[in-house]
């Protein structure tokens, strides 16, 4: 006869599991409660006396405990190479997570020599026993073709497995993936689905999700009241992103009332955490003296940052102020040098720029051939002031 053993946490470098384990009880009047006792108290000593008398009877939750004790040195010196013998032991009696420990052993070079096409062979006998772990560990292998060849899409397979057990960081990956469209293609619905949840986690990341989710209705309706409930949460937990967000969110009045200061605080918090889209609307709040005290300098400084983190609008803006004077000195070969980034990116008033600085030889000798080549690209983009500026040139040509 056979009894139900509580449940622990059993914790190493390369896995944490929450597991039920069966002994037999003929060695001692009721080793469920003992062993629950043990572990409860943090007697791992007796914990690893129990596991061993067990062990010695070739019970194989016996072997696997005895495993775990080794790997995480508690009860007995730490010792991965004695912790593989026992879990050697345990999965050759097909113990379920035995086989995933072993497996995970195997693939980390834990204890014994790396060896991938183990670890798959492991992950797949632990799976067949409904070992969520071994789903994840499968999914990792297909993607990475460790161990067997890669499958991108076994490897959702297997993800989904994990996370519709409960696994909360699979839920959350697969959120984030079906949202990107990383490795799988988009799907609102279940990103959705998967961040819904993994929000029993508490992990701050899964409210950012559903943050971005409810502000722009993807795969549920729009809702700004709880969009910006989630974002709130994962701020003050400290998402950097989610910073951006708020500020984002506060300046827009979505699903709070307008506040510009609030905005500006959290833009400077993600700005901080150089995030290219929170120092250019913190450069320009400085610039404007919105939610802020006017202040050019800063304006300067934070507009470079985003310039030179590749932002086009910040590129172009930047060329404004050296040709301005704002915030720095008159530079127009300055000015050229950020017009020209800004254009090659397709921002159609940085043509109009460059085409008039060529055309007025700021920055660069007059050349009224290269005015006309970028003051048509920007025409052919709408910029009004480049069809006027198209016909000048064509009438002083005449």
């Amino acid at each position: 006869m056979q009894s139900k053993l509580s449940l622990m946490n059993i914790k190493t470098h390369f896995l944490l599991l929450l597991i039920t384990v069966f002994l037999s009880s003929s060695v001692v009047a009721d080793p469920n409660a003992d062993l629950r006792s043990a572990f409860q108290k943090k007697d791992y000593r007796k914990v690893f006396q129990i596991a061993s008398q067990f062990a010695k009877k070739g019970d194989p939750a016996g072997l696997y405990i005895l495993g775990e004790l080794h790997m995480q040195g508690q009860g007995v010196k730490k010792n991965p190479y004695e912790a593989f013998k026992w879990f050697t032991k345990a999965a050759a009696k097909h113990h379920p997570i035995a086989l995933y420990a072993l497996g995970s052993m195997y693939a980390t070079g834990t204890g014994t020599r790396k060896n991938p096409q183990k670890a798959f062979q492991l992950y797949t006998k632990a799976a067949q026993k409904g070992i969520p772990d071994a789903f994840r560990g499968l999914g990792i292998m297909y993607e990475r073709g460790h161990g067997t060849k890669k499958n991108m899409g076994a490897a959702i397979h297997w993800y989904e497995k994990a996370a519709n057990k409960g696994m909360t960081d699979v839920q959350l990956m697969l959120s984030e993936r079906f949202l990107n469209g990383v490795g799988v293609k988009r799907n609102f619905a279940k990103a959705f689905q998967y961040a819904k949840k993994a929000e029993k986690s508490g992990n701050p990341a899964v409210n950012y999700l559903l943050g971005l989710m409810y502000a722009n209705g993807m795969g549920t309706k729009k809702n700004p009241y709880h969009a910006f409930r989630n974002m709130k949460i994962a701020a003050d937990k400290g998402v950097p992103s989610a910073f951006y967000s708020l500020g984002a969110m506060y300046a827009q009045g979505l699903g709070t009332k307008k506040n510009l200061k609030q905005s500006f605080a959290w833009f400077r918090k993600a700005a901080a955490k150089n995030i290219p889209l929170a120092q250019h609307n913190l450069g320009l709040m400085y610039l404007e003296g919105k939610g802020t005290k006017k202040n050019v300098y800063h304006a300067f400084q934070w507009l470079s940052k985003s310039a030179k983190a590749g932002l086009p609008n910040s590129q172009f803006l930047l060329g404004d102020l050296y040709v301005d004077g704002i915030g720095v000195k008159k530079n127009h070969g300055q000015a050229l040098v950020w017009y020209r980034k800004a254009a090659a990116k397709g921002v159609p008033l940085a043509m109009y720029s460059v085409g008039a600085m060529y055309a007025n030889g700021y920055g660069v000798k007059r050349d009224f051939r290269q005015a006309r080549v970028w003051f048509q690209k920007a025409a052919q983009k709408g910029v009004p002031s480049a069809k006027k500026a198209l016909q000048r040139l064509n009438a002083a040509k005449r």
